[in-house]
Order: structure tokens, then C-alpha cells, then sequence
């Protein structure tokens, strides 16, 4: 008989308290690399009392496919000594033990809907865009049959349906359910991460950025993230190398999103950021290609970033074939305000200078209306452009990495 001997997980003082809730609910609000998914994953897998390595099917649940890939490769190659089954397409492992770990992405708010579990995990849920919907429609219920329990885990975004959650365990709440807990724990609560390090993005990220990923504070982002003395003009320089960043729109609908392009450069002396151009409209695929191929004539850039994700593909395959243009596609792992934090920063620090002649009124519009504004397009694309200009990792984005 095949036996696997796992070596228990060494736990810091934050994840020894949150073993140490009775709680079947727990919400676990923390800040960046505090180590919530690896402990969750080992409760999950491992834990006495209902783990799939005892023949209990479980459930983990992610709010794209690339965090769920990175979880089940974990999982798959941990548990690959006493694996019945493993079926990578349906995302399903089944172990000697009759346990079973099915994972799922939250791009579907029906994820794991007719299952049962006895236990489950929801990763990164405040970025889970249907979390509501899939927590009680679909992944509660799932929890009936074996009276299962809950592990909900993220660093917060907002006051959405993840804060919703925390506030059933939340011990200042006179209101929480009894089977709930909720904690929150700072990214310093890790010992094994370098304070100085923590510091230093301090330093570069917006407060309320860092307050949120680092603090694990809810906090709310309002329409004036940018103000109007931060949108300083001046002229780009003609010899400064410029990069591109474009965020692609699925519909040339009246009313839906915009296409975006936008073309980024830096001077490397003063450090001085300019938006030297930025152009919007709802195109359909082939005038968006020659809208994108018409700006690389003007501007000649060093790199064209273009926004990845399904549809969005299709469009750096084409131009990847067609053209030999600096293309790389990259896919936004992180909220909107997360991405564009890094250039944000430059703003607050009066670091940017928009240049009259390719910055339209509109733009200037949905910068100042940012993050609360009806359309965004033209920020994610600026956010693009800057990830293009490849400050702080010594170059360029490879093709296909994940920025963000």
C-alpha cells in the first residue's frame, strides 16, 4: 500500500491563530504575501477533521484561471503519490483515499453548483467579480450534505461582497453569526517578510494602495484619486523612445467600452513621465488593428503592450503574424486600481506632464473621474504603456508574462 508521509506545514503566529479557531466560516482578510493560500490549501488538503486526504471531497475556488492554475500545480505535484486520477480539462484530482479536489474559477457564478463538499476555499474573493452570486447560489449549498465548512481568503478590494462576509465574523460586529470569524492580519504579520521591504513600497505606492495591500484595510476609492493639479502640460520631447499600451474593447457597441491606446514616454534624467498621445473608440476588430498599426508609424515604439485576455488574444496573434511590430500581449491580474497605482504615484508626485497636442479633453475627463467614472479604458491603457516602459525590472515585459 502506498503511503505518503506530509510534513506539517511550520505556521507563523498569524496562521497558528487562525488554525486555532473552532469557527466553521472563517474570513480571512490579509494583507499581500501573508501566506493565506498556502495554509488554506494544506487545511484543505491535509487537516484532520474532514481534508481530502482523509476520502472528503473538497472545493477550491479562484477568481481566474491563472491564480486556479498556479494553486493546482501546487496540489497536483504534492498529491501525485496517492492520485487515483488526475484530469487536468475538468480541473479534477481523485486520490487513493476516495478524497476528491475539484477547483474552479469564479468566472462562472454557477462554479461548483450540484457538488458537495466538506470543505472549501475561496481564494482572493474580494477580486471574484459574481462572488455573491456563486457564494449563495452555488457553493454554499455545496456545504449541506457533510455540514462542511469555509475558508474565505483575500486581500480586500473595496467595500464589495468579500467586506459583506467579514462583517458575519467580525468580532467588532455585535451582530456575527455564530459559526462565523473573521481576522485581519498586515503583511508584517509574515516574519519571513523583510520589513524594509514593505517600507519601500510605502514609499512608491499611493497611501490608500498601500493601506489595502499591505495594511489589509477596506478602504474606498473615490473619484479623485487624481486632482486637477496633478494634470501638469508641457510637450513630449520628440527624442524620447515611447511605448504603447492598448486596452481593447469587446463591443464597438454605443455605450460599451472604449479601445484605448495610449503612448507612454520618460525622460531618464528628470524622470519626468509624458503622455504623449491618447486616442479612444469603439472599433471593431480591424480598424482597432489599423488604429494600433497607424499610432506604432507615428510614435516607432519600443513596445507595443497589448491587453490578453480572450478576445483581446486574438488581436496580438494577428498582429504578431502580420507585422513585425515589438507586440507583447499581458493579462491584468490584479483590480484596476492596483494596476494603474504605479503611475499614479508619478501624478501625486507631479511626475507626469500631458502634452496638449495628443491628450483630448476626455481623457482629462476620466482621469479625474477615476476609479468611479463611467469608462476607464484610457487609464488601463496608460497603466499598460507604463508596465511597457518596463520601470523597475530592468527592461522590457516578456512575451506573455503576467504584469500585474
Amino acid at each position: 500500500m502506498t503511503r505518503i508521509v506530509i510534513p506539517p506545514l511550520r505556521l507563523h503566529p498569524g496562521q497558528q491563530a487562525i488554525e486555532a479557531s473552532t469557527a466553521r466560516f472563517k474570513v480571512i482578510n490579509c494583507g499581500r504575501r501573508f501566506g493565506k493560500t498556502l495554509s488554506s490549501l494544506e487545511w484543505l488538503l491535509f487537516a484532520p477533521g474532514g481534508s481530502a486526504i482523509e476520502g472528503y471531497p473538497a472545493g477550491f475556488f479562484a477568481p481566474t484561471y491563472q491564480l486556479m492554475l498556479e494553486v493546482w500545480k501546487d496540489a497536483e505535484r504534492t498529491l501525485r503519490p496517492v492520485t487515483r486520477k488526475s484530469n487536468k480539462t475538468e480541473n479534477r484530482i481523485e486520490l487513493v483515499t476516495g478524497g476528491v479536489i475539484d477547483f474552479w474559477t469564479l468566472q462562472d457564478d454557477g462554479a461548483g453548483r450540484g457538488r458537495k463538499y466538506s470543505r472549501v476555499v475561496i481564494d482572493e474573493a474580494a477580486h471574484a467579480r459574481y462572488l455573491q452570486e456563486a457564494w449563495e447560489r452555488a457553493i454554499l449549498p455545496t456545504l449541506t450534505d457533510y455540514r462542511g465548512s469555509a475558508r474565505i481568503i483575500s486581500t480586500p478590494n473595496g467595500l464589495n461582497y468579500f467586506h459583506t462576509l467579514y462583517q458575519l465574523g467580525n468580532p467588532a460586529n455585535p451582530r456575527r453569526l455564530p459559526d462565523w470569524e473573521s481576522f485581519t492580519f498586515p503583511t508584517l504579520a509574515n516574519p519571513h517578510i523583510r520589513p524594509e521591504e514593505v517600507q519601500n513600497m510605502r514609499a512608491i505606492l499611493p497611501a490608500l494602495v498601500f493601506a489595502q495591500e499591505y495594511e489589509a484595510q477596506f478602504v474606498t476609492f473615490g473619484g479623485n484619486l487624481i486632482r486637477s493639479e496633478m494634470l501638469i502640460d508641457a510637450p513630449c520631447p520628440p527624442h524620447l523612445p515611447v511605448s504603447l499600451g492598448v486596452d481593447l474593447a469587446i463591443s464597438s457597441k454605443e455605450g460599451a467600452d472604449f479601445t484605448a491606446i495610449a503612448a507612454l514616454a520618460r525622460d531618464p534624467e528628470s524622470g519626468i513621465v509624458y503622455v504623449k498621445e491618447v486616442e479612444r473608440g469603439r472599433w471593431q476588430f480591424h480598424e482597432a488593428q489599423a488604429r494600433i498599426k497607424a499610432a506604432a508609424a507615428r510614435h516607432r515604439p519600443k513596445l507595443i503592450a497589448v491587453e490578453q485576455t480572450q478576445y483581446q488574444a486574438a488581436m496580438v496573434q494577428e498582429l504578431l503574424r502580420t507585422t513585425t511590430l515589438p507586440v507583447r500581449g499581458i493579462r491584468p491580474e490584479r483590480d484596476k486600481v492596483t494596476r494603474f497605482a504605479p503611475l499614479l504615484t508619478r501624478f501625486e508626485q507631479h511626475q507626469v506632464r500631458l502634452d496638449p497636442a495628443g491628450v483630448p479633453a476626455a481623457v482629462r475627463d476620466e482621469l479625474l473621474a477615476f476609479p468611479e467614472g463611467e469608462h476607464d479604458d484610457c487609464v488601463d491603457a496608460l497603466a499598460y504603456a507604463w508596465a511597457a516602459l518596463g520601470m523597475g525590472q530592468g527592461g522590457y515585459v516578456a512575451a506573455g508574462q503576467r504584469v500585474f
